[in-house]
């Protein structure tokens, strides 16, 4: 037998680690070899990941009868669905089945989930392609590219948890029960994310792309944390089921969350603690909120006001979501979505994750945006006009609090030399709304050393102070405001 490369995720120096591992898997492998001789087929690139393309040969090793049978059962089961629509269905059939060579069911086939057992019969083709195509020993060939993947991803994953599971204060070893195996499939279609879950088992298949899929593997991974925790309190929430009537028949609402209320608040949940890890702009965040509760996530806003007191006490998310959850206000609630719910336009297309991903629509106008992106191209370029007429457009037609203008107008002060308009404008930044934490941090910075070249040192340090203790690190900001501590900045101040 070869041996297999599975990394288990540690989270922290001394632990033993997380029931988290990246692997790759006989089964999937053996699926997908199978699919893409029973003519599965998406297109994401020009070329195919090596692997995907040395796969797509084994059905020559193969008789044609097999061949016939693979494509008429994958023909005869996918009707008039698309073959991204059927991806899930063999996805979830694979991670159901025992190991090779068998591929046997795991359970028995009525408690199968619904989506591997509409094509368990796909098993016993997986079995015989497998012998005829030789795929032990295909699969000890490929086994490196996998590998070498797996090597160069497991510490950006590490990372990934570590401060999810900081940010959520998550004691170690608090999963023992429950496990969480992320699948690398290079033979599935670039930049693929398919998430499956079986009582404690947690499943997340990737396919090869440039960048690993953190978010998408975060969004999974809280899963994994959160859900038993909200299903076991949901009894603490009043008038749940209330809730849950409003959107019921509400047009625009994504279904998946109005079937059963601990589905809708587990996302709500997790939605609202993304934000707050990323440390969106309040403004961009509360767009986002709009647009999850539109689409019918009604816990949403409350959690992400919620998370606030949280991050302030020292508390784990498992003991502070007790009192959260207690503390939701049907009324409250009801009259926040009278109030915003049909204000909000209807999302175009669902807010959940797709299987496999589509290209990204086009985003909507946003004149504020281009402006801004307008801008930041002139000032970094040295077109200190253009980009000064951009950002004073934004805050003259559009939003005369937009912190990201007022931040550009604040630098383009300071290549001009005016000092006084400077530190007006950055001192407006650090009390903006919606200005970003990087925005924020330098602006402390710059005022700072504004003061050290005025000769006012006790200014200074105050300011430096403020960006130390901000804490953001945003182009190694901390260390600029440490020096500054230290050392006034420059070779002395302007008498």
């Amino acid at each position: 037998m070869a041996m297999t490369l599975a990394l288990r995720l540690a989270t922290s120096a001394g632990a033993q680690g997380t029931n988290v591992t990246v692997t790759p898997d006989l089964r999937l492998f053996t699926t997908m070899a199978a699919l893409n001789a029973a003519g599965f087929d998406v297109e994401f690139g020009s070329q195919y990941h090596p692997v995907r393309e040395a796969i797509r040969k084994y059905a020559s090793e193969v008789d044609p009868d097999l061949i016939s049978a693979l494509k008429a059962f994958y023909a005869s089961h996918k009707g008039r669905e698309t073959d991204e629509q059927q991806f899930a269905k063999y996805i979830s059939l694979a991670v159901n089945i025992t190991d090779a060579p068998n591929f046997k069911p795991l359970t028995r086939d009525e408690i199968l989930p619904p989506d591997a057992r509409s094509v368990i019969g796909f098993a016993d083709l997986m079995r015989e392609f497998y012998d005829k195509a030789h795929l032990s020993q295909h699969w000890l060939e490929l086994r490196p590219d996998y590998n070498r993947v797996i090597s160069a991803m497991a510490p950006v994953l590490r990372s990934l948890l570590v401060r999810t599971d900081a940010y959520m204060r998550v004691p170690l070893g608090s999963m023992a029960s429950s496990s969480m195996s992320i699948y690398l499939e290079l033979a599935a279609p670039v930049n693929t994310v398919n998430v499956r879950s079986n009582q404690d088992s947690y499943f997340v298949i990737i396919g090869d792309s440039a960048n690993p899929r953190v978010d998408d593997i975060r969004h999974a991974y809280l899963h994994f944390q959160l859900d038993r925790l909200v299903t076991l309190n949901a009894n603490r929430i009043q008038g749940a089921a209330d809730l849950l009537e409003l959107v019921k028949k509400a047009g625009g609402v994504d279904t998946t969350y109005t079937s059963e209320f601990h589905v809708m608040a587990t996302e709500s949940l997790i939605r609202a603690l993304e934000l707050r890890m990323d440390r969106v702009a309040v403004s961009r965040a509360r767009e986002s909120i709009d647009t999850f509760y539109r689409a019918g996530l009604l816990l949403t806003p409350y959690f992400y006001d919620a998370l606030e007191g949280y991050e302030k006490g020292d508390v784990g998310i498992r003991d502070a979501f007790v009192e959260i959850a207690r503390n939701i206000d049907l009324k409250a609630e009801q009259t926040r979505f009278q109030q915003t719910f049909y204000s909000i336009p209807a999302p175009q297309k669902s807010v959940a994750r797709p299987e496999v991903p589509q290209p990204p629509p086009t985003p909507p106008a946003n004149p504020t945006r281009d402006l801004l992106k307008q801008a930041e191209a002139a000032f970094n370029s040295g077109d200190t006009a253009k980009a000064q007429a951009a950002f004073e457009k934004v805050l003259t037609e559009f939003d005369r609090e937009d912190g990201a203008a007022m931040y550009g107008m604040a630098l383009v002060a300071s290549r001009k030399g005016d000092r006084e308009e400077a530190k007006q404008y950055f001192d407006r930044t650090v009390r903006s709304d919606s200005a970003e934490i990087g925005m924020k941090v330098w602006s402390y910075v710059y005022l700072a050393r504004i003061f050290d070249i005025e000769c006012n040192r006790g200014r200074a340090l105050e300011y430096y102070q403020q960006a130390v203790k901000l804490g953001d690190d945003t182009r190694n900001a901390q260390a600029a405001a440490r020096e500054g501590v230290q050392k006034s900045y420059g070779e002395g101040c302007e008498k």
